[in-house]
């Protein structure tokens, strides 16, 4: 780049592209992916000079930032995220190039990054020759360095933990308007590459290794999680779970007598997860931190935020899942935790059963609603049994107990038949058979507690 360029032009800044950093040994990759883009600019602010003629020396024509904040792309940005983050060794959801489940794979993530544009510089020449005739261009100079103020916000802690700014500059190209882009999306490529290599970025993005797990995940193929707020299982898919080393779970004294006298010990094992762009509930089935809830609620994620009875947020691992039956175990840490007694006998068409769970809105955990078994069925597409019952439901039970008379669980919510043309119920809701559930997870009820 001619020095007359930066020089008799506006002020571009260059900036070194830093070395990526070196993960710690047995780190964890923390799943990143990129939020929203921004750009503090108004439209008609002066970004830079341009000039057409024998030199690069000027009079300058004025660049513009003409369109606001769609003047760089977002879906080129995250795309340009995507290969910078996962060059420097970082874990990246919401891969680009997969052809399906895009959004599923962005739901894993733990990290969210999101850009504002604070400052943008570009320098464009186009030379002339002798005659100074479109035909007769001897050479281009293009450059560009952008500012990028960036958040870090965490999903499960539900804060900002990292707030930086980095450059980038890009020199090189054609003096077009697709130039002029190329410039501005490699510089920005550039700032990128300086936030990996932050050394802040990377304590946030490498964490310490886990302290191991007490059992071996479950992973079944094929399928798509659904249940309220989404899709059911697309088929049915060869079980995984007789892989899998079983798990006994310490019986617990079931309950004996009306719900009523013990509600607050049912309402209290019901917790809120988590996970992916909205929240379900679960339940906990252990004292020692062991809980279920659907896949759809976990998705792919590796970890969850789990809120208590008592509104104490932890974070939970989710230790097995099972797709088409729509299940997944997860575990937070903790002793002498509520936790709800199985019941070991199916439910019979016109029993009283409960739900418990948060509909709608965070704030509504801990709600209970009343109803009866209306009859026993089969998912017509993945042939999985399920128990109807009319007790009310909404988005945000998914996960959450269903209970009998007494409170001892049943089974899990998973989804709701709405009135056509609303999203009202229409009072027909579907639960997962807790022996089911159980069974493929591979939990046996009986036995020490785990740890114990």
């Amino acid at each position: 780049m001619a020095s007359c360029l930066s020089g008799c032009g506006v002020n571009v800044r260059r900036a070194e592209i830093a070395e990526p950093p070196t993960p710690p040994p047995e780190s964890r990759r923390v799943p990143v992916r990129f939020g929203e883009l921004q750009a503090k600019l108004r439209r008609g602010d002066v970004i830079g000079g341009y000039v057409i003629g024998f030199t690069c020396i000027g009079p300058f024509d004025p660049i513009t930032w003409t369109s606001g904040r769609a003047m760089m792309d977002r879906a080129e940005v995250a795309d340009l995220f995507h290969e910078e983050m996962s060059t420097a060794g970082y874990d990246v959801a919401g891969n680009p190039n997969r052809l399906f489940e895009v959004a599923e794979d962005e739901e894993r993530a733990e990290l969210v990054v999101s850009a504002q544009i604070t400052d943008v510089k570009m320098n464009v020449c186009r030379k002339m020759g002798l005659w100074l005739v479109q035909s007769d261009i001897v050479g281009e100079e293009v450059e560009a360095s952008i500012k990028v103020d960036w958040t870090v916000y965490s999903r499960l802690e539900r804060r900002m933990v990292l707030r930086t700014s980095t450059w980038g500059y890009h020199a090189g190209g054609a003096a077009t308007e697709d130039g002029k882009a190329l410039a501005m999306e490699q510089a920005f490529a550039g700032a990128v590459a300086n936030l990996a290599a932050d050394p802040r970025f990377a304590a946030a993005g490498f964490a310490a290794p886990d302290a191991g797990s007490t059992m071996p995940a479950l992973e079944t193929g094929g399928g798509i999680g659904g249940g309220i707020g989404g899709a059911g299982p697309a088929g049915v898919v060869p079980d995984g779970a007789a892989r899998l080393q079983a798990v006994r779970l310490a019986a617990l004294p079931p309950f004996t007598t009306p719900i009523q006298d013990h509600v607050d010990a049912v309402t209290g094992a019901t917790v809120l997860v988590s996970g992916g762009s909205g929240h379900g509930s679960g339940v906990l089935v252990s004292r020692d931190g062991l809980l279920l809830t659907n896949h759809h609620v976990v998705g792919e994620a590796e970890r969850v935020r789990v809120v208590l009875a008592d509104g104490t947020a932890v974070v939970g691992k989710v230790e097995r899942r099972h797709k088409p039956r729509d299940v997944a175990l997860v575990r937070i840490e903790g002793r002498g935790l509520p936790a709800l007694p199985v019941r070991t006998r199916p439910l019979t068409v016109s029993e009283d059963v409960y739900v418990v769970g948060a509909p709608l809105a965070e704030r509504m955990r801990g709600t209970v609603t009343r109803g009866i078994v209306s009859a026993m069925r089969r998912d017509r597409l993945t042939g999985l049994e399920e128990i109807q019952a009319d007790a009310s439901v909404q988005g945000g039970n998914s996960g959450g107990p269903l209970v009998d008379a007494q409170g001892n669980l049943a089974g899990l919510t998973v989804s709701m038949r709405t009135v056509p043309g609303s999203q009202a119920s229409a009072g027909l809701n579907f639960f997962i058979p807790i022996g089911d559930a159980l069974d493929r997870l591979r939990l046996q009820v009986g036995g020490p507690e785990i740890g114990d």
